[in-house]
């Protein structure tokens, strides 16, 4: 169950905000993922994800993929929804260090996912992540991906550390 990710049961808030995307990407100053497969700009193969950092606090990503990301046809395939997840959630993460925390970057700590409905490769994907829990140096982070009118179509939990610089 997803409540075991979180002391005391606490539960994500609904993360449906709209958004001006006129603002700019957020851009993280951190240590050893510029060939990152999710978001390194230098990764000629990878997803490049731009991420925006919403009112409330919550990361959001908004992209649409090629269709050689499939998994069965006109479906994202499962790994590259994980991968958009940890990505986001990840950002959410990394936000929520302290300033001095220095540049190391976050990582998986643990991760799981749900895959609800299946998240259709025709049409732009929308991930969000939240901090719901920061305990000593462990950030539990809750993740979506959404449809266009809102719908969960891929849940995720995950908890993360800084590396060590």
């Amino acid at each position: 169950s997803h409540r075991g990710w979180l002391p005391g049961g606490v539960s994500s808030h609904a993360m449906s905000e709209q958004l001006d995307f006129s603002a700019d990407a957020i851009v993280i100053d951190r240590e050893g993922v510029d060939n990152c497969f999710g978001c390194g700009l230098h990764n000629t193969h990878g997803l490049k994800l731009n991420f925006r950092h919403l009112p409330s606090g919550a990361v959001e990503v908004r992209t649409t993929l090629a269709a050689h990301f499939c998994g069965f046809d006109n479906v994202v395939h499962g790994g590259v929804q994980a991968t958009i997840l940890d990505e986001v959630m990840g950002v959410a993460a990394q936000l929520a260090l302290p300033q001095d925390a220095g540049k190391a970057a976050c990582a998986t700590a643990e991760m799981s996912l749900r895959y609800l409905r299946p998240v259709p490769l025709d049409r732009e994907i929308i991930a969000r992540a939240t901090v719901v829990h920061v305990r000593d140096r462990d950030f539990y982070v809750h993740g979506d991906i959404v449809s266009e009118i809102g719908e969960t179509l891929t849940s995720a939990r995950s908890r993360w550390r800084q590396a060590r610089s």
